[in-house]
């Protein structure tokens, strides 16, 4: 009897239960959505805890931990009569202190600017959409071309977030993975899962076309990077655009599942999406003379030159006629042939003239993009200093190369008074980058047909060669053999000696201005006086654009060239998407 009354009351409750869950909350209009701003760091404005349970008021937009009984967020919902709240990020909404779970449409776009999603034909369009977006207060952006706030001197970090966010394969990544969930990553490597969490977060509220606010704040992303750098990257600080390319690579690598040595000879099963896109091989031999087995002896006799100086045991030396020279014997030279694997290839300019022109004025130079790849032609011979002091000359030639390159210039140079810029600027093509000449040829790389060839073939043939290189779908609606043969020529002679060819086209550059008075005769520190700038090219409308933090502005391809590059981004055309 006892058992049948625990279960009525079971289900009496269970009852009651739903009709609260159920219950429309007479609150809603209370919600403000002008104050709220999902950019900021998920913590406690009272006990500024971080954890999982963090809520978001959504009348005055400040974060309390907890929704039981004397919790911040349940003190906070008496004492102010702030009702409604959400949950950060399980993104379901709470009525306090009810304490039971609203469930309303008119709330979808709240969580879609907490959290945005995007569906595979939301991605696969991004590129071309051209469409302007609005934000609550009806001004008018570009999704993915949208401005990021400086925080005291990371507008470093500003460029390098813009120009990795329109890296396509990287970008759809991060889009299509809303939460990376990879346990043994976070336990290995927790600061660079948090690290890559932040990153993805960013770029999605970057390309979301339903924000209320027409910029995006990084305030996660900065606190996250300057944690993990252990202050190697601290805010306030400027840093180096291509030191901070390569740690937050590496960081990426090892969020997204990468092993920490990525020039292992032991392939792993699974590459990380950093590994895919950026990831090439170099070969580098080097010389260096070689140890000789009897120099210990040699010091040692030396040392003891002087107790034997004058007892008369000493053989004395040969004469020499006039105009004889001694032979030296030629040292002997070490050769080692190494392969490595590169994220980014690391370019030094040549130094800027010591001397001014004949007005006064400091000349800056101008060099070819050629003239500093030079270094990967496998022929010259480089001076490097070894970790352990061993001077050795090496010699680099690519063997592979990845469908995005990313180019270092070496702009500073740091000595133990100061830092020092060079402001040559490098000139470079905005497209069809041919870097044939610096990858060793590979045996058995197929053969572009002749026109003749193609003639000759059947249509059975001509349907295989366009399903090889990803063009099944443009002969798809070709029903009579001579309509698909012109398809197959007009192909086979514009577009596919391009995509067999290592030939690349911009698609970011990073650039670092300082102000004219800074870096001359020792005035002041050009890295921490200038600032960045990162160009972007929309391929939908075939635009470029300059963005500096919040400042977001076209720009023609011409003046690209002529401003003091840093990091610039490749694409292969290879790679590029087939309209």
């Amino acid at each position: 009897m006892e058992t049948d009354n625990t279960a009525n009351r079971k289900r009496k409750q269970s009852a009651v239960d739903d009709d609260v869950t159920n219950q429309t909350c007479p609150y809603l209009d209370t919600v403000q959505r002008s104050l709220l701003d999902f950019d900021l760091e998920p913590a406690c404005s009272i006990t500024l805890e971080t954890g999982p349970h963090i809520y978001g008021c959504l009348v005055c937009g400040k974060f309390f931990r907890g929704r039981g009984r004397q919790t911040p967020a349940y003190t906070h919902a008496v004492e102010e009569s702030h009702f409604v709240f959400v949950h950060l990020n399980k993104r379901t909404f709470h009525c306090l202190p009810d304490d039971y779970e609203i469930h309303d449409t008119s709330l979808s776009d709240i969580r879609a600017a907490l959290h945005p999603q995007f569906t595979p034909e939301q991605i696969e369009s991004l590129d071309l959409n051209t469409q302007l977006s609005r934000d609550l207060l009806g001004r008018r952006y570009l999704p993915g071309f949208i401005g990021l706030n400086n925080l005291h001197k990371t507008d470093c970090i500003n460029a390098v977030v813009q120009a990795l966010a329109h890296v396509p394969p990287l970008r759809d990544y991060f889009l299509r993975q809303a939460e990376i969930n990879n346990t043994n990553n976070i336990h290995k490597h927790r600061l660079a899962y948090h690290v890559t969490e932040c990153f993805g977060e960013l770029v999605r509220k970057m390309w979301s076309d339903t924000r209320f606010k027409s910029h995006v704040d990084p305030h996660r992303l900065v606190q996250a990077v300057a944690a993990a750098s252990k202050t190697k990257f601290p805010v306030g600080q400027q840093a180096e655009a291509g030191e901070l390319v390569a740690w937050l690579l590496h960081q990426l690598h090892l969020g997204t599942g990468g092993n920490l040595n990525m020039n292992s000879k032991k392939k792993s099963k699974q590459q990380s999406i950093i590994q895919k896109v950026f990831q090439g091989e170099v070969m580098v031999v080097t010389r260096q003379a070689a140890r000789s087995g009897n120099h210990r002896v040699k010091e040692s006799e030396t040392e003891r030159s002087d107790d034997r100086e004058g007892s008369g045991d000493e053989e004395e030396e040969p004469e020499m006629l006039n105009g004889d020279v001694p032979t030296v014997p030629a040292p002997k030279v070490e050769e080692t042939t190494t392969t490595s694997s590169f994220l980014q290839l690391t370019l030094d300019i040549p130094e800027k003239p010591l001397f001014r022109d004949e007005n006064g004025g400091l000349v800056i130079p101008q060099e070819p993009l050629s003239s500093v790849l030079r270094k990967f032609d496998g022929v010259s011979f480089w001076d490097a200093v070894s970790a352990s002091g061993v001077v050795q000359r090496k010699q680099y030639r690519l063997l592979r190369l990845p469908n995005y390159l990313i180019l270092h210039l070496a702009r500073f140079k740091t000595n133990q008074y100061s830092r020092e810029k060079n402001p040559t600027i490098v000139a470079f093509p905005v497209k069809n980058l041919d870097l044939s000449d610096y990858v060793k040829p590979v045996e058995g790389k197929p053969k572009l047909p002749t026109e003749a060839e193609v003639r000759r073939m059947n249509v059975a043939e001509l349907k295989d060669l366009m399903h090889k290189h990803g063009q099944s779908e443009v002969v798809k609606g070709a029903l009579e053999k001579s309509k698909l043969l012109d398809l197959v020529l007009d192909f086979v002679v514009k577009r596919l000696p391009d995509l067999l060819a290592d030939k690349y086209d911009l698609i970011a550059n990073i650039t670092h201005e300082s102000p004219v008075d800074v870096g001359r005769e020792g005035k002041h520190d050009p890295l921490q006086e200038g600032s960045y700038k990162c160009h972007i090219q929309h391929r939908g409308a075939n635009q470029w654009y300059e963005m500096q933090d919040l400042h977001v502005q076209e720009i023609m391809p011409q003046q690209i060239g002529l401003s003091e590059s840093y990091v610039l981004i490749f694409e292969r055309k290879s790679a590029q998407k087939m309209s």
